[in-house]
């Protein structure tokens, strides 16, 4: 019997059409993720980043299909913990929980082991977290008038705590120095609740911790609020004036926290990521649970959130500048 000759094209078509059907037999490649993220939280559990990653990490679980796990990994303001994600692979797996505070390491820091806006890419804008000036109900001052003529007429002997040396709550207060010509101690701890703890105790006369720290303590009135430090009243307290309203014109501490990876992350991971994070964020009943623990739920695009660290970070400087604090 003859052989059947067939021409070459049709051959080559014979074998892309056995080939085609042979790959689409393989399992398909599964899209990011594939197995858990981690994101660091570069301070001690309990403050408002961390109570925003440990609220945000079910919502992206549910969206992302992965578990979602919170790492604590504090010290030397916020760097420990911004390192390790800076020097991460580039893949969507290690994540930071960034804050004000890395805008003031990269203006404090004299050497941190990398840049942040070089090696961080801008995910998201996730809070706004308002500062808030606190007081024991002990002390005699119902405003923060009747404060600054109180510490002014105390030269160096009140005091102030924060949680740690150029964190955003200790150059609140050194701004409250710096604009009303008066003189206090600062008492540095390793976190805020510790310096709570003092300021509840009459160990110390005065903080400007984030609202989420402080507020359980305001609301059981052993606190009392003077103000909020930001520009505008907080939508979570807008009953309280702001620091510029109530006596100290032009004062401003803006809080905020943000979600960052290592910078080479594939422009479809990151989109993936934002995504679920958005989404997460505008869910209502995301939104009341950071409300409850003094975050204001802000989601908004990198651009917003690279702006915000670039102009944080001029005015630390200036002010580190101008009231001369030693770099560390």
């Amino acid at each position: 019997m003859p052989r059947i000759q067939f021409h070459p094209i049709l051959q080559r078509l014979a074998r892309m059409l056995a080939f085609a059907a042979w790959v689409s037999i393989l399992p398909a490649h599964a899209a990011w993720p594939e197995k858990p993220l981690r994101i660091v939280v570069p301070f001690i559990p309990g403050g408002a980043a961390d109570s925003a990653a440990r609220l945000l990490a079910p919502g992206l679980q549910k969206r992302l299909g992965q578990p979602v796990v919170i790492e604590n990994r504090a010290g030397a303001g916020a760097s420990i913990g911004t390192a390790a994600v800076a020097s991460a692979p580039a893949d969507g797996y290690t994540l930071l929980m960034g804050s004000a505070s890395n805008a003031i390491d990269a203006a404090i820091q004299k050497k941190l082991p990398y840049l942040f806006e070089r090696d961080l890419l801008p995910v998201l804008l996730v809070a706004e977290v308002p500062g808030v000036l606190v007081v024991p109900r002990e002390l005699p001052v119902n405003n923060v008038t009747e404060l600054i003529a109180y510490v002014k007429a105390r030269p160096g002997q009140l005091s102030y705590g924060s949680p740690g040396y150029g964190t955003s709550v200790h150059l609140a207060g050194e701004l409250f120095e710096n604009m009303t010509a008066t003189t206090m101690i600062h008492v540095p701890y390793k976190g805020a609740s510790a310096a709570l703890t003092d300021l509840l105790g009459q160990r110390l006369d005065m903080m400007f911790p984030a609202l989420a720290a402080a507020q359980s303590h305001v609301q059981s009135g052993r606190l009392r609020a003077l103000a909020v430090t930001t520009s505008k009243r907080s939508a979570l307290v807008p009953d309280l004036p702001t620091l510029s309203e109530a006596g100290l014109p032009g004062y401003e501490v803006g809080g905020w926290i943000g979600l960052f990876a290592p910078k080479g992350l594939a422009p479809e991971t990151l989109n993936t990521l934002q995504q679920a994070v958005d989404a997460t964020l505008k869910d209502e009943a995301m939104r009341q649970a950071l409300v409850r623990v003094g975050i204001e739920a802000t989601p908004a695009p990198a651009q917003v959130l690279r702006a915000r660290v670039e102009a944080d970070t001029k005015r630390w400087q200036q002010l580190i500048k101008s009231r001369k604090i030693e770099l560390q």
